[in-house]
């Protein structure tokens, strides 16, 4: 009986911890836009470097951090600490450079990612935690993006940085010290399988910044496409806990496959968002889940991949495409690759 209460609190702490988290993430991305959009939305070189700084930095981040809770006996330790100090470097970048809310956003996203992946993995959530945590970023982005003219920026920005402060604080008092149970290991063809996932990962992220729906027009369909967006993501990990990720895949890019076709209606849009984007945490949950005690390396090699799947937007190769054929073609090639995944 004590076994199962035990069980029970320690579930609701996760879930405590990963709502928090996630609530931070949505902060942490809404300041990183706000402040780069306001301050430097006429010099597109800056974008580069932002991006660089806080997605490309979140490998190595990843990978010291993963050394880190080797060494010592508190797992938890070193990315409850990243974590808050990406909280503080984002509030301070606001004002002071790009390239430190993008070191801050790293900073913040390998820590929460660690702590989200140990609570998911310890719980047996299979993904659930995942998904909650990744989904709202994009929102925060968003209205970033869309609102950093307001003659109330200054107000905005300084309330939304309390909160965070005040998340951050709540990171560190649920913070649960526990021994290293695990050490490095890699299965069976990883390299492979980190391939594969870097691969479907690049492609999620050319479409996202390459396709255009024809409806996006006005802010309020822009805010809805990304809460359908972040609802995909979500799902994806529910989906995948209660049905195998298998049918889910299936299932999801099957669909998607098909409602590209139709998207430049708003609402096949949207549908097309959401299912496109369950994958999400599945490519997370898979790769953390075979390269057991190495959650930051998992985390920071997808986060690269999503600054790599930029760049080709970013340079001009691919811009302003519209959903047909790239929606198709990369719904069937990231089907192809993930059930190659489960073959390897």
């Amino acid at each position: 009986m004590e076994d199962h209460i035990h069980e029970i609190d320690r579930k609701r702490s996760a879930i405590r911890l990963i709502s928090i988290l996630s609530f931070a993430h949505m902060g942490v991305d809404f300041v990183c836009a706000f402040s780069l959009y306001h301050s430097f939305g006429k010099f597109p070189q800056v974008f580069l470097l932002y991006n660089f700084c806080a997605f490309a930095l979140q490998l190595p981040i990843g990978m010291i951090a993963d050394l880190l809770s080797q060494r010592y006996e508190d797992r938890n330790i070193a990315a409850t600490l990243i974590t808050m100090a990406g909280i503080f470097l984002t509030c301070i970048g606001a004002f002071l450079s790009p390239l430190v809310t993008g070191l801050g956003n790293a900073l913040f996203h390998s820590g929460g990612g660690i702590l989200t992946i140990n609570e998911d993995d310890d719980n047996g959530f299979k993904g659930r935690g995942l998904g909650v945590f990744v989904a709202p970023g994009a929102l925060g982005l968003a209205l970033g993006m869309l609102y950093y003219g307001s003659d109330l920026y200054g107000t905005i920005l300084a309330v939304v940085e309390v909160l965070l402060i005040g998340l951050g604080l709540a990171v560190w008092l649920l913070h649960k010290r526990e021994k290293v149970s695990l050490r490095f290991s890699l299965s069976d063809g990883i390299w492979t399988k980190i391939f594969i996932c870097f691969l479907v990962v690049v492609i999620r992220s050319l479409c996202g910044m390459a396709i255009v729906f024809p409806w996006k027009n006005s802010d309020w369909r822009i805010i809805v496409s990304v809460i359908a967006l972040a609802l995909g993501k979500s799902a994806g990990g529910f989906f995948a806990a209660r049905f195998g990720i298998r049918r889910t895949v299936i299932l999801s890019l099957s669909l998607c496959f098909i409602t590209y076709f139709f998207s430049g209606n708003m609402v096949m849009g949207l549908v097309s968002l959401f299912l496109f984007n369950m994958t999400m945490p599945i490519t997370l949950y898979l790769l953390a889940k075979e390269m057991k005690g190495m959650p930051g390396f998992a985390f920071g090699i997808l986060t690269f991949a999503l600054f790599i799947g930029y760049l080709p937007v970013l340079y001009g190769y691919v811009r302003n495409a519209g959903p047909v054929p790239l929606g198709p073609i990369a719904s069937l090639l990231s089907l192809v690759l993930l059930l190659v995944f489960e073959r390897c």
